[in-house]
C-alpha cells in the first residue's frame, strides 16, 4: 500500500508543479501588463523594477496553488483510469477510494506548505515589493494631496488633518493629540501647519492649545506654535498596511490599532481567518476534483485544464464574495472566510457519495 501511495503522489506532484508554474505566470503577466504604463513612466532604475517584479512572484504563486492542486487531481485520476491501471488495480483487490486517498494526503501536505509560505515568505516579499512601488517606482510624493489624514505618529501621539499636501510640507485643519493612560491629556487644533526642516518640527498657525487635567480644561489661543510633532512629511504619507504583508499573528495585533484610529478592523479580522482557511482550500478542491475526474475519465488533458481553470475561478469568486460580506459586516469574519470551503466541501461530499467513489 505504501508503494501505491508513493506512486499516486508522483502522479500528483508532476502536474502540480507544471500547473503552479503555468497559472502563476499567466496571472503574473496579467499584472505586469496592467501596470505597464506606470512601470514605463517610472523614474526607478531597471534593477529596481526587476526586483519589484521578482518579489511579486511569491504572491501570485501562493494565490494559484489551489488551481494547481485541482489540475493535479484531475490529471492524476484521469491518467490513472485511461492507462488501464485503475482497472488492473481493482482486479487485484483495490477499492476505488484507495486510488484517491493518497491524493488527499498530498493536498494536505500542499496546504501545510502553503500556510508556511504565506506566514514567512509572502509577508517579507510583499512588504518589500510594496516599499519599492511606493518609494521608488510610483512614489507617494506624486500625489498632490491627501484628504482626511489620520495617523499614530508615535506611542501616545495622534495627528489628523483635513487636507495634507506632502509636496508642499503643509496641512490644513490640523488636530494634534497626546493620549495618556487616562485619555487625552493635550489637544491642539490649528488652521494650518507647515514643516520646518531646521528644528525638524511642525509649526502650527492660528489655533487653540487645550490641556486636560483633573477633569478640567485649560485653553490658550495662539497664532504660531512649534509643536512636538517630529514626523517628517514623508512619514505622514498614508500607507495602509495590506493583509498580504502581515502574518496571522501580526494581523491579530494590527486590527485593534486600526480600530483605535476610528477605522473598521473587519477587513483585517476577515483576513486573519482567511490566513487559515485559504491553505485548506487545497484539500477541499482536491476532494471536489476526485468525482469530477472520474466523470472525465476519458477526457483529453486540455479539457482537464479547462475544468480546473473554470472551477478554480468559481471557487475564488466565492472566496471574494465571502470576504466582501465579511468586510461589510453582513457575515461574521470567521464564517466569511470559510464560506467557500464550506459550500464546496459539502458539494464534494455529495458528489463522492452520489457516484459511490
Amino acid at each position: 500500500m505504501k508503494i501505491f501511495s508513493v506512486y499516486m503522489a508522483k502522479r500528483f506532484f508532476k502536474p502540480f508543479g507544471y500547473g503552479l508554474g503555468l497559472f502563476a505566470i499567466l496571472l503574473f503577466l496579467g499584472t505586469v501588463f496592467d501596470r505597464m504604463s506606470s512601470l514605463v513612466k517610472s523614474p526607478a532604475s531597471l534593477n529596481v523594477i526587476l526586483e519589484y517584479l521578482w518579489l511579486e512572484v511569491p504572491y501570485w504563486a501562493i494565490r494559484t496553488i489551489p488551481m494547481a492542486t485541482l489540475l493535479a487531481t484531475l490529471v492524476a485520476m484521469t491518467g490513472f483510469v485511461q492507462s488501464g491501471e485503475a482497472l488492473a488495480a481493482q482486479a487485484a483487490g483495490f477499492r476505488l477510494r484507495d486510488f484517491w486517498k493518497p491524493l488527499l494526503w498530498c493536498s494536505l501536505a500542499v496546504a501545510l506548505l502553503s500556510f508556511a509560505a504565506q506566514e514567512t515568505l509572502l509577508p517579507f516579499c510583499y512588504r518589500r515589493s510594496q516599499h519599492l512601488w511606493n518609494e521608488k517606482i510610483r512614489p507617494g510624493w506624486e500625489w498632490q494631496k491627501y484628504l482626511n489624514l489620520a495617523m499614530i505618529t508615535e506611542p501616545g501621539q495622534f495627528v489628523q488633518a483635513k487636507v495634507y499636501f506632502p509636496k508642499e510640507w503643509r496641512m490644513e485643519g490640523v488636530i494634534l493629540e497626546r493620549v495618556g493612560a487616562e485619555g487625552i491629556t493635550r489637544q491642539i487644533e490649528a488652521e494650518t501647519g507647515n514643516f520646518d526642516s531646521a528644528p525638524m518640527r511642525w509649526v502650527l498657525f492660528n489655533g487653540v492649545d487645550r490641556t486636560f487635567q483633573d477633569g478640567k480644561v485649560a485653553e490658550k489661543r495662539f497664532e504660531k506654535l512649534v509643536s512636538d510633532l517630529k514626523a517628517t512629511p514623508r512619514d505622514l504619507i498614508p500607507r495602509t498596511r495590506s493583509p498580504e504583508e502581515l502574518s496571522l499573528f501580526e494581523l491579530k495585533a494590527y486590527a485593534p490599532k486600526v480600530k483605535h484610529l476610528g477605522v473598521s478592523p473587519r477587513e483585517y479580522m476577515v483576513a486573519a481567518h482567511s490566513k487559515v482557511s485559504y491553505p485548506f482550500t487545497n484539500v477541499v478542491i482536491c476532494a471536489l476534483g476526485i468525482p469530477v475526474a472520474l466523470r472525465l475519465r476519458r477526457a483529453v488533458k486540455i479539457l482537464s485544464f479547462s475544468v480546473a481553470l473554470g472551477t478554480s475561478f468559481l471557487f475564488l469568486w466565492f472566496i471574494e464574495v465571502g470576504r466582501a460580506l465579511g468586510v461589510s459586516g453582513r457575515l461574521p469574519p470567521s464564517l466569511a472566510a470559510w464560506t467557500a470551503n464550506i459550500v464546496f466541501g459539502f458539494l464534494a461530499a455529495y458528489l463522492i457519495r452520489r457516484y459511490d467513489v
